[in-house]
């Protein structure tokens, strides 16, 4: 199943789930009459299917919560891309996953083994903020407490959780994220100790000389490509960043995923050719594991990026990043820092940010927003008017 497809799977399906269920919960919930405080839970699962940085944005709160004295174990219920995220993290006990890249079939048959794992389960807290089928995954688990999130147009969570937060899209995920902490009657870890919590995971990875190295991570899911810079603009990019430090020579890091990997050595190649005897150019992707790449990212000095997971890694080591936005806005992702170590570009234009505001990006690609991150000046139309026919 391809991304279109479960999407539009999650949307009806999902809402004609909703609409069966809704009133006979509410009258289970009258009748039953559950207990549903959160203190003293012993078991929590967290629910995240899409979207491995947004487990690094709540790792404040998922170490917390890693740390109430009366938990047992805390599970994360995932599917094969987000798996890794987790496991890296290293706050989960177990991790559950939901194959959802096997066809239908498969997707049913582990949903249903994980509705019989975490039937009646302590908690169950479900991250994924725009799904409809995540509700009802967790509704169907019979969890006592199911906690999720509500915003402007999720009106249709009403009464099939047991805990409602509301989360405003235009404002820090970081901070509703960390309500879960306090929920639960915790606080979200300062980011000294999580980044002192997160290297002693991680383990070191060394390189030798003392060069100048730049770590490059070009590549983000395949959730609004849109936020992707051409090749050309990262030579720019690159260029400026050397201009700017005149080292000998320099050590460039391409990072990616293996899907990424025929993409970043096109990149590789430009990058050679215009930095020839001034920067060694190593294109890891698709031959390092995610905790390698992270573990590459420990060891830079600068990491270049557009908004991906690869980012939020290198904010929870401490790394110094600039970032280039468009169809996502900073001020919802980057948790405020007082380091000094972020250099974010962004120029907002009418129709940015677009992500989780539409269905499908209404430039349908052509992300003029990336264009004026790499360069404010750039001769593009700032208020175009995009047309979606019928």
């Amino acid at each position: 199943m391809n991304l279109r497809s479960k999407l539009f799977l999650d949307y009806y399906f999902g809402g004609f789930l909703h609409a069966v269920l809704r009133i006979p919960t509410i009258l289970l919930g009258k009748l039953l009459r559950r207990d549903h405080d959160l203190s003293g839970c012993r078991e929590i699962a967290i629910l995240k299917l899409l979207g491995g940085g947004s487990l690094v944005i709540a790792y404040p709160a998922l170490l917390a919560l890693r740390r109430l004295p009366c938990l047992e174990k805390l599970t994360l219920i995932t599917t094969p891309a987000i798996a890794p995220f987790g496991a890296l993290l290293g706050v989960f006990d177990e991790i559950v996953i939901v194959r959802d890249d096997q066809g239908l079939l498969t997707l049913a048959v582990d949903s249903v083994q994980a509705f019989r794992k975490f039937f009646r389960h302590d908690a169950l807290i479900d991250l994924e903020i725009h799904s409809r089928l995540t509700t009802v995954f967790a509704l169907l688990t019979a969890a006592r407490n199911r906690i999720g999130f509500f915003t402007g147009i999720s009106f249709w969570r009403r009464y099939l959780n047991t805990h409602l937060l509301f989360c405003n899209i235009t404002n820090g995920i970081y901070d509703f994220y960390d309500q879960l902490a306090v929920l639960f009657g915790a606080s979200p870890v300062d980011a000294g100790e999580c980044e002192r919590e997160f290297r002693s995971r991680l383990g070191e990875y060394g390189f030798a000389g003392d060069l100048l190295r730049l770590a490059i991570a070009p590549a983000c899911s395949g959730l609004s490509r849109e936020r992707m810079l051409r090749h050309e603009e990262w030579v720019d990019v690159v260029a400026h960043r050397i201009a700017q430090c005149e080292p000998a020579v320099a050590e460039l890091h391409l990072l990616g995923a293996p899907a990424d990997r025929a993409e970043i050595e096109q990149m590789a190649t430009l990058l050679d050719e215009r930095f020839q005897g001034r920067a060694v150019v190593r294109n890891h992707a698709g031959k390092t594991s995610l905790q390698e790449s992270v573990r590459i990212i420990a060891a830079m000095d600068e990491v270049l990026c557009i908004d991906s997971a690869l980012l939020h890694f290198s904010r929870l080591l401490g790394r110094r990043t600039v970032s280039f936005w468009g169809p996502t806005d900073p001020r919802t992702l980057l948790r405020p820092s007082s380091s000094g170590l972020d250099e974010i570009h962004y120029v907002k234009i009418p129709c940015s940010p677009c992500v989780h505001m539409s269905h499908q990006p209404p430039c349908k690609g052509q992300n003029i927003c990336m264009r004026l991150a790499v360069d404010p000046a750039a001769p593009v139309p700032r208020n175009q008017p995009w047309v979606l026919k019928g």
